[in-house]
Parts: structure tokens; C-alpha cells; sequence
């Protein structure tokens, strides 16, 4: 039996928060092959200071012996932009690519992946999960409530679990929420978060790179 070649890729997934833990490594769990390539994960416990903590990362990234056989790194920021999408991101991504992207590098590529306003602004995508975690009676569930999901935010979500005697606190991971929404609605939806996984595919090897539906 031919020996299987180590993929020399791997990749340094930073988000911001509980609840990006729990909706991005189920995302990639549904469409990033298993075993495909290694993944290691951080949280950046919210976006303070985020291009030092994003910075601080890297070094411990490339400094951990586990990984030093990774030869092509790819860094993937996950972060909210919190607000609209004329409102500038918090991370300095040409700053750091300056600081480690160079010739003999092993870092590859700093990708920002950045929701517009939030994280929450896209689960209203599947609005019709949220009223369904929330309990809401069909007759009550207003579909068409929110049009512009860009319009949308953590705070607006969070009114909405209160109205039905629930709570919602940014950054905290709420059981079962992310579990009952529809990935791949969610998915089909944002064109920031297709575009990631597509980066993430090309570094995976063909026999290995379809995705679950």
C-alpha cells in the first residue's frame, strides 16, 4: 500500500468568541474533509487590541514544536466588523502581513474573514431557526421580519430572545442555538464565509476537498 503524503499545509483559525467556536468548527466539520489538513484553533476573547493578540498568536503558532513541519500556514481572522459595511474592520491586515509574509516564510497568507455587522447578522439568514429555538408558534413567526440581514446585529438578536423569555449575551455560547440553524442555509447566504471555505479547499488535496451537504 503506497504511503499517504503528509499535507505540508496547515491552518491557524482565530475567532473571536464562544460563539464563533461553536458555529466555525461546526462549519468545518460540514464542509472540510476530516483529517484533510491540520486545523488548530484560537480565541481572541473579543476584538480589543485585536491585531496584537492576532500577532501573538502567530509567534506562539510558530513557535509550538507540534507544528514545525508545517512548511505553508494559512491564517484565517475571524472577526466582527461591528457595524455597517462602509465602517473600516478593526484588524491591521496589512500591517501584519508586512511583519510575516516575506521570502522563506512560513506563513503563506492572512485571510480576514469579517462579518458584516456581526456573526448574528448572519444567523438571520435562518430566521425561521431562531424562532424554532426560541419556541415561537408558527402563527407568531414574522418571516419576513428582517430583509436586510446587514441591518441586523448581536443586540437585535438578543431582543428578540428576550421577548420570548430568553437570554442571549454576545460572546457566550448559548446551548443548542448554533446546533439547531441551518449551516447550510446560513452558508449559501454569505459570500465572506464561501469564500473562506473555498481558500481552505484549494489547500486540501483533491481526492480529499468535497464538501458535506
Amino acid at each position: 500500500m503506497a504511503k499517504t503524503e503528509k499535507n505540508p499545509s496547515s491552518i491557524l483559525f482565530l475567532y473571536e468568541g464562544e460563539t464563533e467556536d461553536d458555529f466555525y468548527k461546526k462549519i468545518f466539520k460540514k464542509y472540510i474533509p476530516e483529517r484533510a489538513i491540520r486545523c488548530n484553533f484560537g480565541n481572541l476573547k473579543g476584538v480589543y487590541n485585536v491585531t496584537e493578540k492576532v500577532r501573538n498568536k502567530i509567534k506562539a503558532y510558530l513557535e509550538n514544536r507540534s507544528f514545525q513541519d508545517c512548511e505553508d500556514i494559512n491564517v484565517f481572522v475571524a472577526i466582527d466588523r461591528e457595524g455597517d459595511r462602509s465602517t473600516p474592520d478593526l484588524l491591521r491586515l496589512a500591517e501584519l502581513e508586512k511583519e510575516f509574509i516575506y521570502e522563506g516564510s512560513r506563513i503563506k497568507k492572512i485571510h480576514g474573514l469579517i462579518a458584516t455587522q456581526d456573526l448574528e447578522s448572519w444567523f438571520f439568514h435562518d430566521l425561521g431557526g431562531i424562532y424554532k429555538h426560541l419556541q415561537v408558534p408558527v402563527k407568531q413567526r414574522k418571516m419576513n421580519a428582517y430583509p436586510n440581514k446587514d441591518k441586523v446585529n448581536n443586540r437585535v438578536l438578543s431582543g428578540l430572545f428576550h421577548r420570548y423569555k430568553k437570554h442571549y449575551q454576545k460572546g457566550r455560547r448559548v446551548a443548542g442555538f448554533v446546533d439547531g440553524l441551518d449551516l447550510g442555509l446560513i452558508y449559501e447566504n454569505v459570500p465572506e464565509l464561501k469564500q473562506a471555505i473555498t481558500a481552505i479547499h484549494a489547500l486540501v488535496p483533491a481526492q480529499k476537498s468535497v464538501a458535506k451537504k
